[in-house]
């Protein structure tokens, strides 16, 4: 036997069991629907801050909200969008959309938005959190 040989694959040897999709001891894989696209859209002012609706319609789902931000330079932002355990979970936050030598308004505002997520399958529910200045909250949830 060739001991360089030996060497060089003894180490894939004991890695090859460690290597694999996934998916538990059944062989099944995660059927959950994944998020496939997303579009976010900052509509300018509105008045009834933490509020939002969301419309499920065949892998797509429309929200429109209203979120609070922090000053006069905060525009809407999609945080984050994610499918788990059937729940699709939508997080809007702010950001400042000025440079920053601008001097901003110290006022809360208050952001409207339309995001349009895709999922490759259906979700059980709906739950959009509004990550604000006073904290995270829970504003749409069609499973409660």
């Amino acid at each position: 036997m060739n001991r360089r040989t030996m060497l060089r694959t003894t180490p894939l040897l004991a890695l090859s069991g460690c290597v694999g999709t996934g998916g538990g001891g059944d062989g099944g894989g995660d059927d959950s629907p994944r998020v496939t696209g997303r579009s976010f859209e900052d509509t300018g002012e509105c008045s009834d801050a933490e509020t939002a609706t969301a419309d499920d319609s065949d892998g797509e789902v429309r929200i429109e909200g209203c979120v609070t931000g922090p000053n006069g330079c905060a525009v809407a932002a999609l945080g984050s969008a994610a499918v788990g355990d059937g729940v699709l979970e939508v997080v809007v936050t702010t950001e400042r959309d000025a440079p920053p030598d601008v001097a901003c308004t110290e006022a809360l505002v208050y952001r409207a938005y339309v995001a349009t997520i895709t999922t490759d399958g259906e979700v059980s529910s709906v739950r959009v959190v509004h990550d604000a200045p006073g904290g995270r909250e829970t504003v749409v949830d069609t499973a409660a």
